[in-house]
């Protein structure tokens, strides 16, 4: 079995002291004993991302300038208008899930 690109990271990250090198006969690689799995990372997660998943796709850069006018011209993120678009692909498809066309990261000002 191939070694994971998670076992890899581990080995590099915990050095092996000299004297054990030395004690040890030499191996062939697929039989060498793998590490313990290493303790997974914790990130920090922003809180408007908590119990979210991104959604994205690649297009031409003028699709990215066509959103962000728009988003400025309504004063939204770019996030509340596809939100938003997606809410009309939801409602022209029939199907019951709806966008919280908030994108929590601005607060918007009242004056």
């Amino acid at each position: 079995m191939k070694t994971s690109l998670k076992e890899l990271a581990a080995r590099r990250a915990q050095p092996v002291p000299q004297e054990t090198l030395a004690e040890q006969p030499a191996l062939p690689a697929n039989d060498r004993p793998s590490p313990p799995p290493a303790e997974p990372r914790r990130y920090r997660i922003a809180q408007t991302r908590n119990e979210t998943r991104q959604v994205s796709g690649h297009f031409k850069p003028e699709v990215s300038q066509t959103l962000r006018l728009i988003a400025v011209e309504q004063d939204r993120d770019v996030q509340e208008i596809l939100g938003e678009a997606l809410n009309m692909l939801f409602q022209r498809y029939g199907k019951a899930t709806r966008v919280d066309v908030t994108s929590g990261r601005r607060k918007k000002s009242t004056t």
